[in-house]
């Protein structure tokens, strides 16, 4: 199975600046290293049990945390790099309006990234996963496919050009 490596969507209104801002200087390759790095997304779902399901049956993903804290549920699937995917309930207002939001522009809750786009595809199609977008040539090479993920959102797949 071809590792899928989470990464977080970050949606952001910026305007541009009104003068082009020097270029940022580059760190050197051995400090990269010690830099900050993806440890924990989120995700909010409507149904915890049906979206780790879906993250684990489905996608592939295992199974990390399940804590239990009165009516709180700290559930997480990993990938096999070690990210983990927070499944948040999506049990308050704002939550809720952000998620059906994202989902009715046909934005993408979260994306991964793959090797092989159109393998994953026919895999996760094979598991019953609805896509809404099948394999799509986009800039320079890259591939990309959506799909509902059963819990109110829409995941990206995403191959990038080598």
């Amino acid at each position: 199975m071809k590792t899928l490596v989470l990464s977080l969507i970050l949606t952001a209104a910026c305007g541009a600046p009104s003068t082009p801002a020097p270029a940022a200087p580059q760190p050197p390759a051995a400090s990269h290293a010690a830099g900050p790095r993806i440890k924990l997304a989120s995700v909010y779902v409507d149904d915890q049990d049906k979206a780790l399901r879906f993250y684990t049956d489905v996608l592939g993903f295992a199974k990390k945390d399940d804590v239990t804290n009165g009516p709180y549920r700290w559930l997480t699937v990993a990938d096999p790099d070690g990210g983990e995917l927070l499944l948040a309930l999506n049990n308050n207002p704002p939550a809720k309006a952000y998620q059906e939001a994202m989902f009715q522009q046909g934005q993408p809750a979260v994306m991964f990234f793959t090797d092989d786009v159109r393998g994953d595809y026919e895999r996760i199609k094979a598991r019953g996963a609805e896509f809404t977008m099948p394999p799509t040539p986009v800039t320079a090479g890259s591939v990309i496919a959506q799909l509902k993920d059963t819990c109110g959102n829409l995941v990206q797949l995403t191959q990038l050009a080598h």
